[in-house]
């Protein structure tokens, strides 16, 4: 196990990278439409971020494992700041947009610090380690749109300067508090061709996201269809999907696998997202909600459950690698999700629900597929699997 100060900074840059995209999310339709904006650029703003995630992240991953991850690290804490002082400073939409992709370059990061939480980590343990880092991601989910809310009357700016309060604060605590070394070396991988394994681990990741992002985007318009629930009480439902996300990964996921095993708990919380999704735009409200949560618990679990994966079958020095490889496909996801669902809703939601339910269930099949892959491995010497 990490010591408690890693394992605190390291959970505070991710925390802080994902703020950092969803503080202002409450905000940024009043802003668009003060700039004259269309739906179309609001969508803009959002897959702008992701798509630049996409592409940072295995980018970022991969240089870590050459230069080491503290630097990477201390660099996107302060391209984090820019990139809200940026959004603070915007007087137009272009810019807005261009702190948006910003943000995202750096935010691809988030695969560089879950990579330092499985270098310091034993195998064994890496699941429960990582499970800190997802939850510290649904954290950031559950706090930073509440925060962006309470500070709305403050103006936007506002809004932006606290953020870059937070990642600047957070870029002073970790020049301290940041490990200056991984408990294992950090040395370059030569190249190898991505094994049939680990492209199945990225499809489930890839997948179990579009369509969890994909309920994220359409959940309002089903609320208000259904039980003519407004954005306060969307908010809420949100918070309350976020904290079911924070306490599966923190301490309910870990306890499974372990019983379990990762691929077998990962394919249940699939199965569990197909049957709420399925019956979400059918169920009375208390059950609803009860859906809702599983939602969350679930893909808490599986974010949880690939990122750990994926370092458990990254070769000896390609930790960066893969993790970042790993967190690219789950940034793609955010990008085809959020559209795809938005057609499929607008064709019925209990059709369109329903074909979310259908791809979960595919992503249970991937996970089945790979059960067992990581007792098949054969371990070098410090402790990573390197076949797929």
């Amino acid at each position: 196990m990490p010591s408690k100060s890693s394992l605190l900074i390291l959970c505070a840059v991710i925390f802080t990278d994902m703020l950092a995209f969803s503080l202002v999310i409450p905000s940024l339709p009043f802003v668009v439409t003060q700039y004259g904006g269309t739906g179309l650029t609001l969508g803009l703003l959002f897959t702008g971020y992701s798509l630049a995630q996409f592409i940072a992240a295995p980018i970022l991953g991969r240089l870590s494992d050459r230069i080491g991850r503290r630097p990477l690290l201390l660099a996107a804490l302060l391209g984090t700041t820019l990139s809200l002082i940026v959004c603070a400073l915007a007087d137009n939409i272009w810019v807005l947009i261009g702190a948006r992709v910003l943000g995202g370059l750096f935010g691809g990061s988030i695969s560089v610090a879950m990579a330092t939480l499985s270098d310091l980590s034993e195998p064994d343990k890496r699941t429960r380690v990582m499970g800190m880092g997802g939850a510290a991601i649904g954290l950031a989910f559950t706090v930073g749109p509440s925060i962006g809310a309470l500070a709305a009357p403050l103006g936007f700016s506002a809004i932006c300067l606290i953020g870059a309060a937070i990642a600047a604060v957070n870029f002073i605590a970790a020049i301290w508090m940041l490990p200056h070394a991984t408990r294992r070396p950090v040395v370059a991988a030569p190249d190898q061709k991505l094994t049939p394994g680990f492209w199945r681990l990225l499809v489930l990741t890839g997948l179990s996201m579009v369509v969890f992002v994909g309920m994220e985007t359409t959940l309002g318009l089903l609320v208000y269809d259904r039980f003519a629930i407004t954005a306060s009480g969307l908010g809420w439902l949100l918070t309350l999907a976020g904290i079911a996300s924070i306490i599966a990964q923190a301490g309910l996921v870990w306890r499974l696998s372990a019983r379990f095993g990762d691929w077998s708990v990962a394919a249940g919380a699939a199965i569990l997202i197909a049957v709420a999704l399925a019956t979400l735009p059918l169920t009375p409200f208390v059950v609803f909600l009860a859906g809702v949560c599983i939602v969350g618990a679930a893909q808490g679990a599986l974010t949880n459950i690939t990122a750990s994966m994926a370092s458990r079958l990254a070769p000896a020095g390609a930790t960066g690698k893969y993790v970042g490889l790993n967190q690219a496909f789950s940034a793609l996801g955010r990008v085809i999700g959020p559209v795809l669902a938005g057609a499929l809703y607008d064709w019925g939601p209990q059709a369109g629900y329903l074909v979310l339910a259908v791809l979960s269930v595919a992503a249970a099949a991937v996970a089945l597929l790979n059960r067992g892959l990581a007792e098949r491995k054969t371990a070098p010497a410090d402790g990573l699997p390197t076949a797929g």
